[in-house]
């Protein structure tokens, strides 16, 4: 009889919004799906900030996947919030703390949009708070994007350094370059030279992008697909 092949848990964060005058945990059911449908269980945890519940979770998890969300206060980040910054994400303060202790662990992550700019945050780095080219990044615009550097991105993409791709794109926000979080590299920029990925190097897949993959049917799959691999590794 053929080996059934573990299905690894995946933990996600939630975000947090007053429905019917109550505060509620939502997530956007494409993320769950996505990673569904690469073959591992999505786990979520509310946004409740108590270290002790955050590292039971991750106890049980095999990867961890960064949604992603409204922009984060740059005082998080030493800065004064730009007269286009959004300050009206709830809780945020869980999500830095569930960034920085997810860091701390050796499960493979995946951060999306404000996911990839949480996990430069958390690791010291800063945030360009609104793109010169802004228009050409929000709306769910597509735009070419460029592999920089070979990483976990180039792999799940199956394309070298200097090789394109085109990428949607949902944000007016991006990773500093002059400001990447400590140990981060580039591994991908767009048209107009902003941040589209970035990763830690080495064997455990830390890795940040820009855009949405889970909005994409050609390129979704690719990165969920990797994320639900690198966590059956971890796993065994």
């Amino acid at each position: 009889m053929a080996e059934k092949k573990h299905r690894p848990v995946i933990l996600l964060n939630m975000a947090v919004d007053i429905h019917n005058d109550r505060e509620c945990e939502i997530l956007i059911s494409e993320y769950a799906r996505r990673v569904s449908d690469a073959g591992a269980v999505p786990m979520l945890i509310p946004s409740l900030e108590k270290k002790e519940n955050i590292s039971a979770l991750l106890a049980l998890a095999d990867g961890v996947l960064l949604i992603g969300g409204k922009d984060y206060d740059p005082r998080f980040y030493g800065c004064e919030p730009a007269p286009e910054t959004s300050l009206g994400r709830m809780r945020p303060h869980f999500d830095l703390t569930f960034g920085q202790m997810v860091l701390e662990t050796p499960l493979p992550v995946l951060g999306i949009c404000a996911g990839c700019q949480l996990l430069n945050i958390v690791s010291g780095g800063k945030l360009i708070q609104h793109l010169p080219d802004a228009e050409k990044h929000t709306g769910g615009t597509f735009h070419p994007a460029t592999v920089s550097e070979a990483g976990f991105f180039s792999r799940a993409l199956g394309k070298g350094k200097g090789e394109s791709m085109t990428v949607n794109s949902f944000h007016h926000q991006a990773v500093d370059p002059a400001h990447v979080g400590n140990g981060f590299r580039i591994t991908a920029a767009a048209f107009d030279g902003s941040v589209e990925a970035i990763e830690l190097p080495g064997p455990r897949m830390v890795l940040g992008v820009q855009f949405h993959p889970e909005r994409m049917e050609d390129l979704g799959p690719q990165f969920f697909g990797l994320l639900a691999e690198e966590a059956r590794k971890f796993h065994r």
